[in-house]
């Protein structure tokens, strides 16, 4: 970016920050706007005073007394606005800080599936997070570059009437920050992602340390401190980046405050040899000075401006370039779901991870899909779902091709329990109305969801019931893997969508409640389509197909007895577990 681009990107970010700041908080931004401008004047009517003060030196107390209140008035005014405009500022930087962060996680929340995981993804919205404090503070520093350059007007209008020369080098002296800072602006735009990024892997690998269930592994282990290292070790990585911008503009900085002194100096001698006599030059020196408070004061405001300017831009491109939320849609039925001749391809692979997949489910049936690690079966789901594009092959929901349809309306028709499932320390309530897209369930149906996933008995013995908070990490109730899980079925059984995808649904539950789990979803299998992935063999006897995916390939299918019978790929698998 060129300094003139990098000045163009802060008259941007400028524009953009106020606009939000009145729609946002218009009684904070006019306080301000007030507050700074009031400021601004202040010394430039202080030189005029002390002008005023100068003539009348040797006078009577009639006539020195009202410039001495004056100026004493306009200091009190000057220390007064001071903290003020930092409180307001103060005040109006907080609300706009909530505003982002709000729209920063909206934002986040209509992500589409497929962009959620990218590592790119990532860095960015961790720079954005790292920026919201310095988008916050941005209207506040245009306010404050505003009543600068009216403080260097005044202040060049008042030092005029006494060396021309010193008026204008008083304005000159804000120009060597200015360039300075915008070779800044342009150093952080390159190194926005690359921070973010590595400011991702420091908080993950400090989370680890503080989470409840790693933090639980790693003292038990004993190696909480290798964790440590490695946090450390991200942390001066992503340091070294900023560390890299600070020595050079420190070095920079060394060189435009000589400049600016330079400048100052040069006023001071215009007023000294231009100055009308005692009177003047005290005046002029007062100007110079206010000048010099003035010029670094504008050049931290400015700088701010110039340097937060890609911050401003980054967050805009991606709150930008997410569409607006599109509220699922609960789809009330489904009467088949088919993947025909599935081939799907990961980037930068030469290998089909499936390979002319074809598997089908109608209502009233529960499939399964069975095979070693790696064998294609969550990217078969990924690809029925649409978080996957298929290289070819279609799938079909009721005979309709399911890419015609939004994702979000696609979505509708699902409901997923993965083996990665989330584990909310919210209210009970809380974790279980996550189900819905729209988050609303009385408590009935949530209870009705609890009982469903064989939850609800150990809920009710939770001294808050639906309003237990859940986590020790927050004061709350520690619960075990077998119980978030449960809760996990429970968030599905709320959801109600009419096709059901269960990974290893019950992989943490204990067997009596696994074969619980599995009557109760073979009781109400006739309400909803639904496809298993399971290792247990016990499991898979009561399903009305199964597939056996081997490389990407569907190698043989059929009922578990027919499976078991032919002894081939299914009964090497399940060999010691039906011996």
């Amino acid at each position: 970016m060129t300094k003139a681009g990098a000045f163009r990107a802060a008259l941007d970010a400028s524009a953009y920050s106020v606009r939000r700041a009145w729609a946002y908080s218009p009684r904070w931004l006019l306080k301000s706007i007030v507050a700074y401008l009031v400021l601004a004047v202040t010394p430039a009517a202080q030189v005029l005073a002390v002008s005023w003060l100068a003539h009348t030196s040797g006078g009577t107390a009639r006539e020195y007394v009202p410039p001495l209140v004056a100026l004493t008035a306009l200091l009190g005014v000057g220390q007064v606005m001071d903290q003020n405009s930092n409180m307001i500022g103060q005040r109006t930087e907080n609300r706009l800080r909530t505003h982002y962060q709000d729209e920063l996680m909206r934002t986040v929340a209509a992500l589409p599936p497929q962009r959620v995981g990218l590592a790119q993804t990532s860095a960015t919205i961790q720079g954005c997070r790292s920026s919201l404090h310095d988008l916050g503070r941005l209207v506040t520093s245009v306010v404050a570059s505003v009543g600068a350059l009216v403080t260097a007007a005044a202040l060049c209008v008042t030092v005029w009437r006494i060396s021309p020369v010193a008026g204008v080098l008083v304005v000159a002296a804000l120009l060597p920050n200015l360039l300075v800072f915008a070779w800044e602006a342009r150093m952080q735009d390159e190194a926005f992602v690359p921070y973010g990024e590595w400011e991702r892997r420091t908080e993950y690998a400090v989370e680890q340390l503080v989470s409840q269930r790693t933090a639980t592994e790693l003292a038990t282990l004993g190696s909480g401190v290798v964790v440590a290292e490695v946090a450390d070790a991200r942390r001066r990585t992503a340091d070294a980046i900023i560390d890299r911008i600070l020595v050079l503009l420190t070095r920079s900085g060394t060189v435009s405050g000589g400049g600016t002194a330079i400048l100052l100096g040069g006023a001071l001698a215009g007023v000294v040899v231009g100055g009308s006599g005692g009177a003047g030059i005290a005046a002029g020196i007062v100007g110079v000075l206010s000048g010099v408070a003035a010029t670094r004061s504008a050049g931290f405001s400015f700088g701010r401006l110039i340097s937060f300017a890609p911050k401003v831009r980054a967050y805009r491109q991606f709150v930008e370039s997410v569409s607006p939320s599109v509220d699922t849609q609960i789809r009330a039925d489904a009467e088949s779901v088919s993947a025909r001749r599935l081939t799907v391809t990961y980037p930068g692979s030469d290998v089909p991870a499936i390979r002319d997949l074809s598997v089908s489910a109608e209502k009233g049936q529960i499939i399964a899909l069975v095979g070693v690690n790696g064998a294609g079966k969550t990217t078969a789901i990924n690809t029925i779902l649409g978080l996957l594009e298929p290289d070819s092959g279609a799938v079909t929901v009721d005979g309709v091709d399911a890419t015609a349809l939004p994702l979000a309306a696609r979505l509708g028709y699902f409901g997923l329990l993965t083996q990665e499932f989330g584990r909310y320390e919210f209210t009970v309530r809380d974790t279980i109305r996550i189900g819905r897209p729209d988050g609303k369930a009385t408590d009935d149906e949530i209870w009705q969801a609890l009982d469903s996933a064989h939850a609800g008995d150990f809920v009710r013995r939770l001294n808050d019931g639906l309003d237990a908070q859940l986590g020790s990490q927050f004061g709350g109730v520690g619960l075990s893997g077998g119980q978030w899980q449960r809760l996990a079925l429970a968030r599905i059984y709320l959801r109600g969508a009419p096709i059901w995808i269960l990974d290893e649904p019950t992989s943490a539950i204990d067997a009596e409640a696994e074969q619980q789990i599995f009557a109760e979803l073979q009781r109400t299998k006739s309400d909803r389509i639904t496809i298993v992935v399971s290792h247990r063999a016990w499991t898979l006897k009561g399903m009305d197909h199964i597939y056996v995916l081997e490389e990407g390939r569907v190698v043989e299918h059929g009922t578990y007895e027919q499976l078991i019978s032919q002894q081939r790929r299914f009964a090497q698998i399940f060999a010691e577990q039906v011996a």
